[in-house]
């Protein structure tokens, strides 16, 4: 495995404070019980998962940017994801269409069967 992808195991295994989230200016503990509640972070034991001090930051970039309540953000939020989502699919479609594979084709044209 190489490093690059032992970082974002970690990452993703990863848990920080409630304080490391507040800590930060970028979220009052009120409002994170907010983000919590409507599902833009997910608490994991007594911490949250890494990767939500870069979505705690995003949230409040887009709440402070767009002069927005937190209920839009979420919004905005899962919005993003999906087209995120929908880039991937997008970016793996091209790629099976430069290999000469149509949607039609299944694991067995792969092997000529």
């Amino acid at each position: 495995m190489n490093d690059a992808l032992k970082g974002i195991l970690l990452d993703e295994l990863e848990v920080v404070s409630r304080a490391d989230l507040c800590g930060k200016g970028w979220v009052t503990s009120e409002e994170l019980d907010l983000l919590a509640t409507l599902g833009i972070v997910r608490q994991r034991g007594d911490g949250y998962p890494a990767v939500c001090l870069s979505i705690v930051r995003r949230a409040a970039r887009l709440k402070r940017g767009l002069e927005a309540d937190w209920e839009s953000v979420a919004i905005i939020m899962d919005l993003l994801q999906e087209i995120e989502m929908l880039k991937n699919e997008l970016r793996g479609l091209r790629a099976r269409e430069r290999e000469g594979l149509t949607l039609d084709d299944g694991p067995d044209s792969l092997r000529g069967e």
